[in-house]
């Protein structure tokens, strides 16, 4: 559902359904910032965070967070370095190494199975206490 926000680079009022809380001018601001720091990476790999900043005019601020949300990635050999939020692993783009990601998908993947089956045992619980049916067919006396 649609709601009224201040927009977080202009502050102009705009209505936010979801992503990030920018109005659709600003939207289409950074994605032209996102192209200039992308071909600049692509042409100048070595280059650092406050160099790629310096001659695209995008904030590092913006920089690292396009590398976090994945949509940028540096080469191995780039001195733009993330690290995984977990381990502290060098990484190339994202919030986690790939060992690290694998590992919360797990404990995910456990955590929600963990939860079905006490689903189940509740609903078992519940229908139990309730009225029993026998299975198979009812003979009528009469």
């Amino acid at each position: 559902m649609p709601e009224v926000k201040n927009c977080r680079r202009c502050k102009k009022i705009f209505m936010y359904t979801m992503g990030p809380q920018i109005c659709d001018a600003c939207k289409k601001l950074e994605e032209e910032e996102f192209e200039k720091v992308r071909v600049f990476v692509r042409e100048f790999p070595g280059a650092t965070a406050q160099e790629v900043s310096a001659e695209t005019g995008v904030s590092t601020h913006l920089i690292y967070r396009f590398l976090k949300e994945g949509r940028l990635e540096v080469a191995e050999s780039s001195p733009i370095a993330l690290q995984c939020e977990n381990c502290g692993t060098r990484i190339k783009s994202g919030r986690f190494c790939v060992t690290c990601s694998k590992r919360l998908a797990n404990d995910m993947i456990r955590a929600g199975q963990s939860l079905m089956s006490k689903s189940d045992e509740k609903t078992y619980k519940s229908e139990s206490r309730g009225l029993r049916y026998l299975h198979g067919e009812r003979k009528d006396e009469n």
